[in-house]
């Protein structure tokens, strides 16, 4: 399997005001205590923190298995994600750099530069700026077993009452100083049903917190239905509709697992430690639910023809 490569463009440094959190989640510990009552609540706030829901053994096993394909010259994924501050350490796109910042490279924002192979760099420092990779699960059994946990599947299909199927997979490695991921709705990015029941499951390998990445809600607004995104600093919410909402952090420790709805507004900032952030993300859907036109998602999520600005 060939990866597609990718480098992103660096993007602007975020107003600290938009990641102030109000309050810190609350969990359950373990699977197996998830009661109707919480089902409930992740209707009406659109979360659901269980903590401990993956053993050390198991966080260890997958965790070594993505730290491999960081360093490998053949991860065996569909794509591989590197930061824009990997542009500084290669000198033959020198001349290309500010290209790619811009105005006419917005298009590019979610997609950067893509590359024939991987980064002409040593491989220990290539993989200190992996950002993320996708489409992973039939090609590494360690986080295939992550992904397909038993119990995690059968929580999901608890919450959608539907017999579900794991439609994406991704590691989020958020290197040190590793950009802001803007806030956004996960459903702006799928081409599925408005009214598609996605789960988004995040899970850490270690230990995340406001300092270095963790995940930041906006509990509740799930149910307000799709936000207009706009190209910014990503496909994302415009930061004028975040300020002055209350912000939930969710801290979590390795293993821990956060549920979400896929139109629950969230993002990650900048990661201010001296330590990679590791954790991988699935998305989960009913196993009846079919792709839908892009437009069908552009019309929804899209600011096009809105007479809106950011």
């Amino acid at each position: 399997m060939k990866p597609r490569i990718v480098l992103e463009p660096k993007i602007d440094a975020h107003d600290s005001a938009l990641y102030q959190p109000d309050c810190l989640a609350s969990g359950v510990d373990g699977f197996e205590n998830v009661t109707d009552q919480q089902l409930a609540d992740y209707d009406q706030q659109g979360y659901l923190l269980v903590r401990g829901g993956y053993s050390p053994v198991e966080v260890d096993l997958a965790k070594r298995e993505l730290k491999a394909m960081t360093l490998s010259d053949s991860p065996a994924c569909e794509a591989v994600y590197y930061e824009g501050a990997i542009r500084d350490h290669l000198a033959a796109l020198a001349t290309e750099r500010d290209r790619y910042l811009d105005g006419d490279s917005l298009d590019n924002l979610a997609l950067g530069q893509n590359l024939d192979g991987l980064p002409p760099l040593d491989p220990v420092t290539r993989a200190g700026f992996v950002r993320k990779f996708s489409g992973f699960v039939d090609t590494h059994p360690a986080l295939a077993a992550f992904a397909r946990k038993p119990a995690l599947i059968n929580l999901i299909e608890r919450l959608t009452g539907q017999p579900s199927r794991l439609f994406q997979d991704m590691a989020m490695i958020k290197p040190p100083q590793g950009r802001e991921k803007p806030w956004h709705q996960d459903h702006a990015y799928f081409n599925l049903p408005l009214d598609s029941r996605i789960v988004g499951v995040w899970i850490p390998l270690a230990s995340v917190t406001p300092e270095n990445g963790c995940m930041h809600l906006l509990a509740g607004a799930h149910r307000a239905g799709p936000h207009i995104h706009f190209k910014r600093r990503d496909w994302q919410i415009c930061d004028t509709d975040i300020f002055g909402q209350t912000c939930t952090a969710v801290p979590m420790a390795a293993g821990d697992v956060l549920l979400f709805d896929a139109k629950l507004p969230h993002g990650t900032p900048t990661n201010q430690s001296h330590q990679q952030r590791w954790a991988v993300q699935f998305h989960y859907v009913s196993q009846a639910v079919t792709e839908v036109d892009n437009q069908v998602r552009l019309d929804a999520f899209g600011s096009e023809g809105k007479d809106v600005t950011c």
